[in-house]
């Protein structure tokens, strides 16, 4: 799908990236907490959002802040569709996965697949992770890396910011590129390549909404920012629960999803 020079490019950018991985436990460690708690990757954007949320108080410019927010979270909903989608379309493993000795189809033949250097992060979860994966033991998204969902949402969000509010979206941006995108590449979690296409998926979607949500559909979105004054508290518990979701990359919505179609299928039976 990708020629030989783009993936020989995004390859070496990793390896560059991976070894700073591997040498202090404390800052393997700091890495760890960007990719597995929550509140560090992604309080301080959450927080970025609401700050530019409130920024404004004063109509009309206060509207139109808030709209550009209120798509930022609808363009988010389709980004995260949109990387699901394809992922589960490609079989394209994480970096640490060709670390391995690893095959693939080539025609009817089964051949080799690359081989890629990897410095395993000293933090006791990559580690451990590692030994599962040298004894055979991967997780099902281990496979599916290609685009990566981080990536592409967590770009949407900070477009938005931007968006918004330049200043503050000074501070998103650099927190987004520097430590939750960086530490993916470092940690061997997604290629360069993974990352750029997350970035393209997201600031493509987000243009494309913010065009048409905020342009051919002003006068709604308008009203819905405008709703937004009237209901102060109400909104902003709504855009708490936004937010949270958001940093989990709406994880947690798809397992309702599931068990309300499951607990339809029961009563139907029923």
């Amino acid at each position: 799908m990708f020629g030989p020079i783009i993936i020989a490019g995004s390859d070496r950018l990793y390896e560059l990236g991976n070894q700073v991985a591997g040498h202090f436990w404390l800052l393997d460690n700091l890495i760890a907490l960007t990719l597995h708690n929550n509140l560090v990757k992604a309080a301080l954007l959450g927080g970025c959002f609401m700050a530019a949320w409130f920024a404004r108080r004063h109509q009309p410019e206060a509207v139109r802040v808030r709209g550009v927010l209120i798509v930022t979270l609808i363009a988010s909903g389709f980004v995260v569709a949109t990387t699901r989608v394809v992922s589960s379309h490609m079989l394209h493993p994480r970096p640490f996965v060709y670390s391995q000795e690893t095959y693939h189809l080539d025609g009817d033949s089964l051949v080799e697949s690359k081989h890629l250097p990897y410095r395993v992060p000293l933090d006791s979860a990559s580690q451990k992770k590692y030994r599962q994966v040298s004894g055979g033991e991967l997780a099902a998204n281990d496979l599916d890396a290609f685009p990566s969902d981080h990536a592409a949402l967590y770009t949407t969000i900070t477009a938005g910011i931007v968006l918004a509010s330049p200043v503050i979206g000074r501070v998103a941006l650099a927190w987004t590129i520097l430590v939750v995108l960086a530490g993916r590449i470092i940690t061997g979690q997604h290629s360069p390549l993974d990352i750029t296409a997350g970035v393209a998926i997201g600031l493509s979607i987000f243009t494309a909404c913010q065009a048409v949500l905020g342009t051919w559909l002003r006068r709604i979105v308008d009203a819905l920012a405008q709703w937004t004054f009237r209901h102060e508290a109400l909104a902003t518990a709504i855009m708490f629960v936004a937010l949270f979701e958001i940093s989990n990359t709406l994880q947690d919505l798809s397992s309702l999803i599931d068990a309300g179609s499951a607990i339809a299928r029961y009563f139907q039976v029923g």
